[in-house]
Order: C-alpha cells, then structure tokens, then sequence
C-alpha cells in the first residue's frame, strides 16, 4: 500500500528494467509542501524566538563615544590630508597633537593603567556569552524535534527528480533513507529534503526577515565605541599618544600644489 503510494509503476520492456519512478502526484501535497511549509514556518518562528532572548543594544557612553571619534579624526586627518590647504591641515594638525598627546579626551575608568582586566568581569562579556548559549538552544531544539517529524512520518519517500545530471557522489546526500544501488542520482528523498531546506533556506529567511532600521542604527552606532574595547586591544593612552607623534612628523602634500601645471601639460 505504501510502496503503491510513492511510486506507481515500473516500465518493463521485454527483460530489461527501466529504472523510471512515477511519482504519485498526491506525494507534492501531503509530503513535499508540508515539509518546505514547516521549515520555512520554523525559521521564522526561532527568528522571532532570538529577537525575544536577545538582549537589546545597549548604546555606548558618550565619554567612550569622544574618545573613539577623536581617534577616528586623527587618523582621517592622516590619510587624507593631501584634499585640504596647508594652513588647515597645519591648525588641525598643532590642535589634535595637542588634544591626544595631553589625553584630554581619554575615557575615565576604575583599572589602574597597565592593569590586565578580566574579560569574564564585564557584564558585558557576561550578557554576550548567555546570549549565545540561549542562541544554540534555540537552534537545538527546532532542528531536532523537526528531524524527528520528518523521520518518524515520512522516512522512505522519494520526492521529486532533479532536471540536472549529477555525478555519483551526490547519492549519499540525495537519497538519504533509500539508498539502492540501482535508482537514478537525481532523486532525492524526503530526509535528505529536509537537510537540503536546512541549509538552503538562509536567503528565504534573509529576505522575509529583514531588520529594521533601527536595530541596524543602533549597531552602527555602537560599533565605534567598541574599536578599543575589544580583547587584547590597544590602551587608548597609548593609541592616542602615538598618533599625536604621528601628527607631529606628518608632512603635508596638498592635491592643490601646482595645479595649473599640471593641468596644461596633461592637456596639451
């Protein structure tokens, strides 16, 4: 009865066995689109499931904002000091060495300087750390109940053809819980449909879910505090201090020097 409603029919011609399935149509409503429907239904419900587990971003102190944005203009100021005047790039350049030598716009903190802090310390790292494992349990969980549904209901059935030729090292990945020696490469199980939908459905999900705007706002804006933040980074003392050396021995090349010169003799 089962076997009938996979696949109606072999066509025998004289003695040889032609290896070509009929598929009930009937397999395209009760298996096919019920797994894809679920997959995709799951996605977006484990999506909803981390936005909720997720902490939201914290935004970054304005004392630690100062610093990394003083930091940023410095080295701006490096690499594109050819686009301004000499007289501006000379002001900019005596103020900002000044600014970053003196540290005056070094973000205060409880560690002593050269004290190594304990990354395990911050609540940051903390909150970062159960956000991931809540993350992995979220995908744990879905993936095996689902592997289960689509073993225990629907282990056996053969699907769908695809329209390309494969090689045969495909049938191991396509044809998962019917394995034979003698069925075409190109049809593909409902167990190996379900790890195709797992690891194919990324841009489905991308594209219905989109973040909003204003979660990506808030991640941009908290990317520039965390540039000295991270582990192993850099003191920002020191990290200013060399740029105000580096200010210090910087020569000015303007874009601007000899422009008319160089204008006729590539013209005429």
């Amino acid at each position: 009865m089962w076997i009938d409603w996979v696949w109606t029919a072999l066509t025998i011609k004289g003695e040889n066995v032609v290896d070509e399935l009929t598929l009930d149509t009937r397999l395209k409503y009760w298996v096919l689109l019920p797994i894809s429907i679920v997959m995709v239904l799951a996605g977006i419900m484990r999506q909803y499931v981390m936005n909720l587990l997720t902490p939201k971003v914290k935004g970054t102190a304005l004392v630690k904002l100062v610093e990394s944005q003083y930091v940023l203009k410095a080295q701006i100021l490096l690499g594109n000091n050819s686009s301004i005047d000499e007289e501006a790039f000379q002001m900019r350049r005596e103020n900002m060495a000044i600014d970053l030598g003196q540290g005056r716009h070094i973000a205060q903190t409880n560690s002593k300087p050269g004290e190594v802090v304990n990354p395990f310390s911050d609540p940051n790292m903390s909150d970062a750390m159960m956000s991931m494992a809540k993350g992995n349990m979220a995908n744990f969980i879905p993936q095996t109940i689902l592997m289960w549904w689509v073993n225990h209901f629907f282990a056996g059935f053969v699907l769908m053809k695809l329209p390309f030729p494969l090689t045969v090292r495909f049938k191991e990945m396509l044809q998962s819980g019917v394995m034979t020696s003698d069925l075409d490469v190109r049809w593909v199980s409902s167990i190996s449909w379900y790890f195709i939908s797992v690891l194919g459905l990324n841009p489905v999900y991308n594209l219905i879910l989109a973040e909003p705007e204003e979660d990506q706002l808030g991640i941009m804006q908290q990317q520039p505090g965390q540039v000295m933040d991270g582990p192993g980074a850099p003191q920002p003392d020191v990290v200013m201090k060399g740029l105000a050396n580096d200010l210090t021995i910087a020569q000015h090349e303007s874009c601007f020097d000899n422009i008319e010169a160089r204008v006729l003799k590539l013209y005429s």
